[in-house]
């Protein structure tokens, strides 16, 4: 979603107590239409019913239509699964994009059997068009008669999302709608992003709060209750805000196995995530942000990290929280987290998918997570893919989650798929002994066989097929095949150390875990090089003369990870590595391609000794290697490596390990 400029501190909130909500059986429980009844008068068609055009298959990225033939305005949203007699209903929240970005009639819901064929069910939460309407429209009077003034005023704040005739000034916002059924209560409860105009500015994105109201229905008719600010980083922690805490803005809700129900939201201008625990009632904080404690009321899973549209899951006693990065429309690479508590420590994961779609998450951003299965590892990913310039007809991805061992996760693109065909997905591991290090190229020393404890079952000693090549130094990532029906994959890293290695360079200039196990394992005699980077010079330790030359930075040294620490060019400058004091003979130069912006649309000629070698080279989120071989080196002892711009942004590199053949 966008995040415009930064929001002044916050209005105190009106209600600073969730309102108690009489049963709404005056409005018939039932949401507001958003077009009234069907076009011959009729009612509309119940979930499950004949009417209903069951296309029987998720085509992602596709027009997607309700049994009514309109497309479907639920942006942002999410699924919630109930039981009846018939057995699943699933009801689908999100915005109604329908008049595009500006005056939204409210947040939309559907209703549907099988996940594939959606039934309008009008409006859940239904917006203001005027401020008059709150006293004039029968809708509303009837729903806030026994609000008091100020109480109406806080709705009409939140609710009024089209500017006043002849303005210019930004209105209301309502974005990424969460619903949770509070089953102890009899309620159902809404929580929104409530943005826009605050009292101290007139940004569309000032407020920066979270919306919460309440229903008897799922349908609604939602009454609204208040917004506010949320909880805030303890003071003296990174990106604690003492002018401006407890932001809110994409969120999501989530409810755990014991009844206990949580927030999740962007904050401090969406560079940090939290986790909140709500009240019983689901309708506010457990715990004042006042008096909050972090690791019992609340916890920041992300910090610096700019991370929003948050989807949190849980599966067989493990989270799982899939972000997004903060590029307002534009979609970007996805990362992923698990704890096995949920106010505990996190520990990210990296990007969930692999190859194609990697950069940009097959150009969507994730809104929410829906356990179908989970017994049978079954869970659906819900994501959005956003145009601006139209968005009522943006298209929605919903793709399948696959699991591997222990908390592997990975996001996989299907044409065309349904929910009932996926394979079971069990938890389990395997143990396998590994060699310390490897050569470049030895896959045939890897263990033939592994332990397998799968759950519920007897451990067993299954086959092992290896796949894919130790062809970088480094550790290398290397996936393999269990032997049996069940086609249960596994993932390993394992060391590769080439021989007869001359130069290892970190570009990021941080002696990192891999790069010092890499040394280890070479000796240090072997290598020309006693520091991780320098500038062009002779070496303080060996005595060789290395480096680089022309105007740079570094960045990503905290990743602890070769291939994610890096240098990059400034200015459009050339990046050059100049490598001296080699014998005659013949290298390999293998370089390390990685890019935490591969928004940036990065590209390189990459040159050894004045000959280009990979033309118009990429960079993308997944880290990547090449090898250079066959370079031939002379009398004069030396290797250049040059890559030059071949695109707008500046160009950067990894690491470099230079290998006598």
């Amino acid at each position: 979603m966008p995040v415009p400029p930064l929001p002044l501190p916050r209005r105190r909130s009106i209600l600073t107590t969730a309102l108690a909500v009489p049963p709404l059986a005056a409005l018939g429980g039932a949401a507001a239409r958003a077009d009234g009844p069907t076009a011959d008068g009729g009612a509309r068609p119940s979930p499950g019913s004949d009417l209903t055009t069951d296309a029987g298959a998720f085509t992602p990225g596709q027009p997607w239509l309700d049994t009514d033939g309109e497309v479907i305005q639920a942006h942002g949203g999410q699924v919630v699964i109930a039981e009846d007699a018939d057995g699943p209903l699933y009801y689908w929240y999100g915005e109604d994009r329908s008049r595009g970005y500006a005056e939204s009639p409210g947040v939309h819901v559907y209703s549907s059997r099988d996940l594939y064929a959606w039934t309008d069910e009008g409006l859940a939460l239904r917006a203001l068009s005027t401020a008059e309407e709150i006293g004039t429209d029968p809708y509303f009077t009837a729903l806030y008669a026994d609000y008091d003034e100020e109480q109406k005023a806080a709705v009409i704040r939140d609710l009024l999302t089209t500017p006043p005739p002849g303005s210019s000034d930004p209105a209301a916002i309502l974005e990424r709608p969460k619903v949770l059924h509070n089953a102890a209560k009899g309620t159902w409860v809404m929580w929104v992003h409530a943005d826009g105009p605050s009292e101290t500015s007139d940004a569309q994105y000032a407020k920066a709060n979270a919306g919460v109201a309440v229903s008897d229905s799922p349908t609604g008719p939602f009454r609204w209750i208040d917004s506010y600010r949320l909880h805030h980083a303890p003071e003296g922690e990174p990106n604690w805000q003492p002018d401006n805490p407890g932001m809110a803005r994409d969120m999501t809700l989530f409810l755990d196995d014991d009844g206990t129900a949580y927030i999740v939201y962007s904050s401090e201008e969406n560079y940090s995530l939290f986790i909140s625990r709500l009240d019983e009632d689901f309708t506010a904080l457990a715990t004042a942000p006042d008096e909050a404690v972090k690791g019992v009321d609340f916890v920041r899973p992300y910090i610096g990290a700019h991370r929003e549209a948050p989807a949190l899951f849980r599966r067989a006693g493990t989270y799982y929280l899939i972000t997004s990065g903060a590029t307002g429309w534009d979609p970007n690479p996805a990362q992923y987290a698990t704890a096995t508590e949920i106010l505990g420590e996190w520990t990210d994961h990296g990007n969930p998918v692999s190859g194609d779609g990697a950069a940009d998450t097959f150009r969507s951003q994730s809104t929410h997570v829906i356990p179908v299965d989970p017994e049978n590892g079954i869970f659906v990913y819900m994501g959005d893919r956003w145009t601006p310039s139209d968005l009522a007809n943006a298209s929605y991805v919903w793709l399948p989650l696959r699991f591997g061992e222990g908390t592997q996760m990975s996001l996989d693109w299907e044409d065309s798929w349904r929910w009932e065909e996926q394979p079971a997905q069990p938890v389990f591991t395997v143990d396998v002994r590994l060699p310390g290090s490897v050569q470049i190229g030895q896959t045939q020393l890897l263990p033939r066989r592994g332990l397998l404890r799968l759950e519920g079952r007897r451990a067993s000693m299954r086959d092992i097929s290896w796949e894919g090549g130790l062809d970088r130094p480094g550790l290398v990532s290397i996936g393999g095949t269990l032997d049996g029906d069940e086609g249960l994959t596994v993932r390993r890293q394992v060391l590769v150390v080439p021989e007869n290695l001359v130069y290892l360079v970190n570009a990021g200039g941080v002696e990192t875990s891999d790069y010092l196990d890499l040394r280890a394992h070479i000796g240090d005699r072997q290598l020309k090089n006693s520091r991780a980077d320098q500038p062009f010079a002779e070496d303080p330790g060996t005595g060789s003369t290395w480096g680089y030359e022309g105007r740079s930075q570094t960045a990503g040294g905290e990743s602890d990870s070769m291939d994610r620490s890096l240098r990059y060019a400034t200015d459009h400058d050339d990046l050059v590595y100049r490598f001296a004091g080699l014998a005659a003979g013949s290298y390999t130069v293998h370089v390390g391609y990685y890019d935490p912006w591969p928004w940036a649309n990065r590209a390189a000629d990459v040159s050894v000794n004045g000959q280009v070698v990979d033309s118009e080279r990429l960079f993308t989120e997944t880290a990547e290697a090449a090898a250079y071989p066959g370079t031939t080196v002379g009398k004069s002892g030396e290797i250049e490596l040059a890559l030059h711009p071949t695109r707008s942004p500046d160009i950067q590199v990894s690491w470099i390990a230079v290998v006598e053949e």
